[in-house]
């Protein structure tokens, strides 16, 4: 189990429903509802960024409340984040900028942290000369996948996403949805997405949580919930993937 949140509430007025879910590792969730239904709260919470009202929260087996601030902190090293700001530091280089979370994770030694960066950059299809690139002179686009190579570069067991996440990714004719499928699926890590505004493709297999008012209103694949009883749930799901 990667993630389970029993009686979960958002800390928001008026207190919305509590209720549960849970992620399993290699599943990708998509967040889809309504300006303000939630969404953002969601993914910000699980990341431990903002309280929640109430409710108990389980990462990969272990109850959060129940550890101390260094099992905490290890715990949550776990997890890859990517918010609407990327988080990089202007000044420095694309490689710097992945280094450090190299480097803060003690994924490599020190001597072999340059290799570490250049696989991985590579095994996501990119350029090893875009390392050398320093953050301020990159495009917001460039900008919003380099936060999103930040989250990954330390092979999270969770990936949080509330980002817009452009269609187009660094290599040209390789969309988001390719690089989802190819690149990150493969690491077999539980995927929570804020679908937001971005139109990230949604088929009828793909997992779904509706959200509503600070409350989640159905869980499900998305042809199951194309039938769901209610219709502030149905209004949510939409086919255009195959």
């Amino acid at each position: 189990m990667a993630v389970r949140a029993r009686g979960w509430v958002l800390d928001r007025q008026p207190a919305p429903k509590p209720f549960d879910f849970q992620v399993m590792p290699g599943e990708l969730w998509m967040l889809v509802g309504a300006v303000n239904s939630g969404r953002r709260e969601l993914i910000y919470s699980l990341a431990g960024l903002i309280e929640p009202r109430a409710g108990r929260l389980e990462l990969f087996g272990r109850d959060v409340a129940s550890l101390g601030p260094r099992a905490r902190a290890h715990l949550h090293c776990r997890i890859g984040v990517v918010l609407e700001q990327p988080g990089l530091v202007p000044a420095w280089s694309v490689f710097e900028n992945l280094a450090l979370l190299v480097r803060y994770h003690r994924l490599a030694p020190g001597g072999a942290v340059e290799d570490y960066v250049v696989k991985f950059v590579e095994s996501c299809r990119l350029s090893r000369a875009i390392l050398g690139r320093l953050v301020s002179d990159l495009s917001p686009l460039e900008s919003q996948w380099i936060g999103l190579l930040r989250a990954l570069v330390i092979r999270p067991r969770l990936l949080l996403v509330s980002a817009y996440l452009p269609q187009e990714t660094l290599v040209a004719g390789y969309g988001v949805w390719t690089f989802f499928a190819e690149v990150v699926a493969p690491m077999n890590m539980a995927i929570l997405v804020d679908v937001g505004p971005q139109a990230l493709p949604i088929g009828a297999e793909t997992r779904l949580l509706v959200m509503d008012e600070g409350t989640l209103l159905a869980a499900g694949r998305a042809r199951e919930l194309a039938q769901h009883p209610d219709p502030a749930v149905r209004s949510q799901v939409r086919f255009d993937h195959a």
